[in-house]
């Protein structure tokens, strides 16, 4: 009897907002926005249902913008989370986007509503939603985009949390700095600390042709050397590349007490290093490995570019019938090592490696490489 009941007033009421579902399927782009806000006055339920039908009707930018603010505005969310990416314009899809961050200050409901696509939605759909967050300028979305920031995931890579990064930077530029320095703390144990690193970095690149400033590149190497100190090794590791890629070599080489301090002898730091004088000989491969122990002064984090000339200016040892690789290849240990010891241990592998490729190798010790 009551089921029977509940039925019969349900139909009813559906059955009220036949008139506000016809206008709807009659309405053309300029009216659907109104048409779908009676509709939704009348049944909310049946509102949400309809809502498909209704963007298929707002052919224009304009038509889809008041569309959305209507859904918004009535809490009609869950089918405009995912609206955008059936929309077949792509360059609407942006422009909707836009839109409605822009009336973020106007519609109290926009920052809400895009705080929850954030936590509803799929990776690829919250994308769409970058322009919003971007046009929006009330604090509030600020304030709540920089409380997630500095909670990052507990996993190594969140899709969804890189884009709101993305848009954080976006927002922000260096002034991101802080928060993603607390955030890539937080990360260190299990969490996308990598990604953190590289937006720390995107927070202070200039725009195109242009150079960074020396304040922006201050600002990034604290913010990386004060991560350095609070992470184990192997994340100081990731955070000392990110220096010497942003190029800051010379804090990157601040770093190099707290990762080897432990091989270095007095504040110098020991390194393999070796050129490879390689050719055909009579038909036969040949190898002569010329290498010595180079000592650095922890002033540089990459040693490569300073072991070129030194390395290369060896006296070469093949015959005159030999045709020999030119320039020779340079290699040497990708960290510092303890002592010469450690130089002889390292060179045998570098051997074992041209031996591998097919090379008869001889090894020629050199005499030390000093760096200043």
């Amino acid at each position: 009897m009551i089921l029977s009941l509940v039925l019969v007033v349900a139909s009813a009421h559906a059955a009220s907002c036949d008139k506000p579902l016809a206008a709807l399927k009659a309405a053309d782009s300029a009216g659907v926005a109104a048409a779908f806000s009676d509709l939704v006055a009348c049944d909310k339920t049946i509102g949400e249902s309809s809502f498909l039908d209704a963007l298929g009707k707002a052919t224009d930018t304009d038509a889809l913008t008041a569309l959305a603010m209507v859904a918004i505005e009535k809490d009609v969310w869950k089918p405009m989370w995912s609206s955008l990416g059936k929309i077949s314009n792509y360059e609407a899809r942006d422009e909707v986007a836009n839109a409605v961050g822009t009336a973020c200050q106007e519609h109290p409901k926009v920052v809400t509503y895009l705080e929850g696509a954030y936590l509803g939605l799929r990776d690829i759909e919250f994308k769409q939603w970058e322009d919003a967050f971007v046009s929006c300028e009330d604090p509030a979305l600020t304030v709540w985009i920089d409380k997630q920031v500095r909670t990052p995931p507990a996993k190594h890579y969140d899709e969804k949390f890189v884009e709101l990064m993305a848009i954080y930077v976006k927002k922000q530029k260096s002034a991101a700095l802080p928060t993603l320095t607390d955030a890539a703390i937080a990360a260190a144990e299990k969490g996308p600390f990598d990604a953190i690193l590289f937006k720390m970095g995107e927070a202070v690149q200039p725009e195109m042709g242009e150079s960074i400033t020396p304040e922006n590149q201050a600002a990034l190497e604290g913010a990386l050397v004060n991560v350095a100190s609070k992470v184990d090794k192997d994340k100081a590791k990731s955070v000392a590349s990110q220096l010497a890629n942003s190029g800051s070599d010379g804090a990157a080489a601040k770093l190099l007490p707290v990762l080897y301090g432990d091989v270095a002898d007095k504040g110098i730091y020991t390194y393999g290093a070796a050129s490879i004088e390689s050719g055909d000989c009579g038909g036969k491969k040949q190898a002569f490995i010329h290498y010595v122990a180079v000592a650095e002064p922890g002033k540089r984090w990459t040693i490569l570019a300073d072991l070129e000339a030194p390395l290369r200016a060896e006296k070469a040892k093949a015959g005159k019938t030999c045709t020999i690789e030119s320039p020779w290849p340079i290699v040497h240990s990708p960290t510092p090592i303890k002592g010469n010891a450690a130089v002889e241990e390292w060179v045998k592998s570098v051997q074992a490696d041209w031996e591998g490729k097919g090379f008869e190798v001889k090894l020629v010790k050199e005499k030390a490489v000093t760096l200043p």
